[in-house]
C-alpha cells in the first residue's frame, strides 16, 4: 500500500511537470496572436501577411505530428519531451531577434518543428505512468493546461507587451521554457518507467501506419480538424478584430479574453469526466457539443456590442473544451499504449492543419472583402458545423473496444 501511495504521488508530480510544460508551450504559440499587432505595425504587414506569420507555426507543427508520434513510440517519451521543450524555447528567444518578415516566418516555422514533438510524448508518458482506467482523466487534466496558459497570456501579455516590448517578451518566455526543460530532465523518470522500459518492445512502423486505416482514427481527426479551424481562426484574429473593428485597446481585449479562456479551462477539465458519463453514446456527445459550440460562435461573431461578443464566446468556449478534452481522452480508451504516441500525433496533425489553414484563409478573405470580417466569420461557422457533422462518424464505444482496435492494427500488419 505504501508503494502504491508513493507511485500515486509520483504520478501526480510528473503530471504537474508535464502540465506546466504544456502551459508554457501554449503561451509561446498564443502570445503571437497578441504580439502580431505591434509586429505588424513595425514590419508594415498586410492582413494576408499577418495570417501567414501565425500560420507558419501551424504548418511546421502539423508536419511534425506523425514523425514525432512514431519517434516517441520508438525512442521513449523522456528524450522527445526534453529535446522538444529546450529547442522550442531557444527558437522562442530567436523570435525576439527577428529582423524582417522573412526571418520571422523562418523562425516561427522552426519553432513549430521543435514544439511538435511534445503532445505525443506527453500522451505516451501518461500511458506509461497511469493505469488505463485513469488515463482519460489524466489526459483531460493535462489538456486543460492550454486554457490555463491562455488565462496567463490574457492577464500578463498585453501589459508586458507595453512594458517590455514584443522582443523582450519572447526572450523572457524562452528563458522560462529552458528552466522547465531542466526540471523535466531532472525529474521525469521513475521505477514504473524503468521497469516497463525493460519489457516494452519498440512499436512496429507498420503498426503505426495501420492506425491510418482505422475508421475511428479518421473520425476523430476530421472532427478535431474542423473545430480547430474555428477555434484557432477565432483566437488568432480576435485581438486584431477587437482593436481595429471594435476599437478596444490591446490590454482591454486581452482582459476580456479571459472570460472565454476561463470557460474553456473549465470545459476541458470537465470534459474527461463528462465523456465517461456518455460512455456508449460518444457520437451524441460530439454532435451535441459541436452544435452548441457553433451556435454560440455564430451569435458571438455577429453580436451587436462587445459585451455580447464575449458573453457568447464564453458560452461557446465551454463546449469547445468538452470536445477538446474528449478528442485526446478517447484514444487512451481505444488504443494500446504501445501506439498511443502515434495515435495522438495523428490527432494533432488534423488540429494543426486546421490551425495552419484558418489564419491564412481569414487574412485572404478579409483582404478580398476590403477589410470586412463577414466572409471570414462565415468560414469559421462552416468549420464549426462540419465538426458536429464529422462527430456523427465516430463509433460509440459499446460498438468498438480496445481489443478490437488492437486486433485490427495487428491484422493490418499481417496483411502487409
Amino acid at each position: 500500500m505504501k508503494r502504491m501511495a508513493v507511485q500515486g504521488d509520483n504520478r501526480k508530480f510528473i503530471l504537474s511537470l508535464l502540465f506546466v510544460g504544456y502551459m508554457v508551450s501554449y503561451m509561446d504559440r498564443l502570445v503571437m496572436t497578441l504580439a502580431v499587432v505591434p509586429i505588424g505595425q513595425e514590419f508594415n504587414l498586410s492582413p494576408a501577411a499577418t495570417g501567414t506569420v501565425i500560420s507558419a507555426f501551424f504548418l511546421a507543427y502539423a508536419i511534425m505530428q506523425i514523425p514525432a508520434g512514431w519517434l516517441t513510440d520508438q525512442l521513449g517519451y523522456r528524450r522527445v519531451i526534453i529535446f522538444s521543450i529546450v529547442l522550442w524555447s531557444l527558437f522562442t528567444v530567436f523570435t525576439g531577434f527577428a529582423w524582417s518578415f522573412t526571418a520571422l516566418i523562418v523562425i516561427r516555422f522552426l519553432f513549430g518543428i521543435m514544439e511538435g514533438g511534445y503532445p505525443a510524448a506527453c500522451a505516451k508518458a501518461i500511458a506509461e505512468y497511469f493505469p488505463q482506467k485513469e488515463r482519460g482523466k489524466a489526459q483531460s487534466i493535462l489538456m486543460s493546461s492550454n486554457s490555463f496558459g491562455g488565462l496567463i497570456t490574457g492577464v500578463l501579455v498585453p501589459t508586458l507587451l507595453i512594458w517590455l516590448g514584443w522582443r523582450n517578451l519572447f526572450f523572457a518566455l524562452g528563458a522560462a521554457g529552458v528552466i522547465i526543460g531542466v526540471l523535466l530532465w531532472k525529474y521525469i523518470r521513475s521505477p514504473i518507467q524503468l521497469e516497463e522500459a525493460k519489457e516494452q518492445q519498440p512499436v512496429n512502423k507498420d503498426s503505426m501506419l495501420s492506425l491510418l486505416k482505422i475508421r475511428q482514427t479518421w473520425a476523430l481527426v476530421l472532427t478535431w480538424f474542423s473545430i480547430s479551424i474555428a477555434s484557432w481562426g477565432t483566437s488568432s484574429w480576435l485581438p486584431m478584430y477587437m482593436v481595429t473593428e471594435r476599437h478596444l485597446d490591446l490590454v482591454s481585449a486581452g482582459l476580456l479574453g479571459l472570460l472565454p479562456t476561463t470557460a474553456a479551462t473549465l470545459g476541458t477539465a470537465a470534459g474527461g469526466w463528462l465523456l465517461v458519463r456518455f460512455s456508449g453514446r460518444e457520437k451524441m456527445y460530439f454532435l451535441m457539443n459541436g452544435l452548441f459550440y457553433t451556435v454560440f460562435l455564430f451569435l458571438a461573431l455577429f453580436a451587436p456590442n462587445v459585451g455580447m461578443v464575449f458573453t457568447y464566446l464564453t458560452l461557446s468556449s465551454i463546449f469547445y473544451g468538452f470536445v477538446f478534452s474528449a478528442v485526446y481522452a478517447l484514444p487512451h480508451k481505444l488504443f494500446d499504449k504501445s501506439v498511443i504516441g502515434s495515435a495522438i500525433g495523428i490527432m494533432n496533425l488534423g488540429s494543426m492543419i486546421g490551425g495552419f489553414i484558418a489564419p491564412i484563409m481569414m487574412g485572404v478573405l478579409i483582404s478580398a472583402l476590403k477589410g470586412s470580417y463577414d466572409g471570414a466569420f462565415w468560414f469559421l461557422i462552416a468549420a464549426g458545423l462540419s465538426s458536429a457533422l464529422f462527430g456523427l462518424t465516430i463509433r460509440n464505444s459499446n460498438h468498438v473496444s480496445h481489443g478490437d482496435v488492437a486486433d485490427q492494427i495487428q491484422s493490418n500488419v499481417k496483411v502487409k
